[in-house]
């Protein structure tokens, strides 16, 4: 494709990276991106990716907007909607450009799989690790990449699952947690709180390495784990080293 002059202004600053050019924006423009996912994190990386300029979004997700949500889910703003509908609302006004389809519904494996065909990448911005484990095998059946991340309050991870490491391996979110835990053995949201601005950050890193894998510039997470420990201003990096098989 070729950008029109009020493209080429309007995605000036993006053009203007360094590796990513005319080239990559047009990438971004013709790129198809699943989002499961319309609260915190998805608050974030939804409408960075709109104002990036990715072509064309689909957004599922089967809740509702409830007052609790507001204090992190910025990008709802009435209340009773579905959040798939509402942040669809949202990111056509933001960008015109954009052309986004709204899946107001839970995801099972199947269903999850069947839209992943239809998608570049897929971004998990959901919330328990249930849907996590299940969003990461329906990608590894249909061979999608995934940028996965988790925050509470306030920590977060962030990694890229279905690209290959240096030695052609993809690695997956078992290969992190090979068993997916009981609840009774992580802390949650409704237990410990959530900082909305730390889940901020680890949404805009999820759209980050979403552009950089759309563009193909930079080192994407793969085969690494970011990890934010915002009360001590801290991010570390480390090696996923999966158990031998």
């Amino acid at each position: 494709m070729t950008l029109t002059p009020k493209q080429l202004e309007r995605y000036r600053r993006n053009i203007d990276v360094p590796g990513l050019g005319v080239d990559g924006q047009e990438k971004l423009l013709e790129a198809r991106v699943l989002v499961v996912g319309a609260g915190g994190l998805g608050s974030a990386a939804l409408p960075y990716l709109a104002a990036a300029g990715v072509g064309h979004l689909t957004v599922a997700d089967g809740d509702d907007v409830e007052l609790i949500n507001l204090q992190r889910q910025v990008l709802h703003v009435d209340l009773g909607v579905n959040k798939a509908v509402s942040a669809a609302d949202r990111l056509r006004r933001l960008n015109g450009d954009v052309v986004v389809d709204v899946v107001p519904e839970m995801l099972t494996r199947e269903s999850a799989a069947e839209l992943m065909t239809g998608h570049d990448l897929v971004l998990d911005c959901c919330d328990t690790f249930g849907a996590k484990f299940m969003l990461s095998d329906a990608a590894q059946q249909v061979g999608a990449r995934l940028v996965w991340a988790a925050a509470v309050g306030m920590q977060g991870q962030c990694s890229v699952f279905g690209v290959p490491t240096s030695n052609g391996r993809e690695l997956w979110l078992r290969d992190l947690f090979p068993v997916e835990p009981d609840q009774a053995d992580y802390p949650r949201a409704i237990e410990i709180g959530v900082l909305g601005a730390m889940v901020g950050q680890m949404g805009s890193l999820q759209a980050t390495e979403a552009i950089k894998l759309i563009t193909g510039i930079g080192e994407p997470l793969v085969g690494r784990l970011m990890i934010l420990d915002a009360l001590r201003a801290r991010w570390d990096v480390v090696d996923i080293r999966p158990p031998s098989r």
